[in-house]
């Protein structure tokens, strides 16, 4: 149940992040020099795609949404103790999306594995 609650707010913190850079409501300059600790991802990406490395960058920038994408639903199905493979896709996006808070969601996934509800593929039950 924690890790699904880390990989939600590490997915919904890079969403908020990025809707607040892409709107304007918050300079970027000053938001990366203030959360690159908490979420070193985005730095990495524009700091590549300033060495010159667009390609590169737009790779990273492509994974970072990914790894958004998996929080989250990942995050939803460890709240529900369904698809623990799921569930550890999410904890490894939180990880790309907050390094802190996916180290915890891993660990805590992988020790709530037993938990975890398994159907049987014949019966859906």
């Amino acid at each position: 149940m924690m890790a699904g609650l880390l990989m939600l707010i590490a997915g919904i913190f890079n969403i908020l992040w990025l809707v607040s850079v892409f709107a304007r409501i918050l300079d970027a300059k000053e938001l990366l020099h203030t959360t690159w600790v908490i979420t070193p991802f985005p730095w990495v990406i524009l700091d590549v795609g300033f060495g010159g490395n667009n390609a590169a960058a737009s790779l990273l920038a492509i994974s970072f949404l990914v790894g958004i994408i998996l929080s989250i639903i990942g995050g939803v199905f460890a709240l529900r103790r369904r698809a623990w493979g799921a569930a550890l896709a999410g904890s490894i996006g939180a990880l790309i999306c907050v390094p802190i808070l996916g180290i915890a969601a891993i660990i805590l996934t992988a020790i709530s594995k037993h938990s975890f509800v398994k159907k049987s593929i014949l019966t859906g039950v």
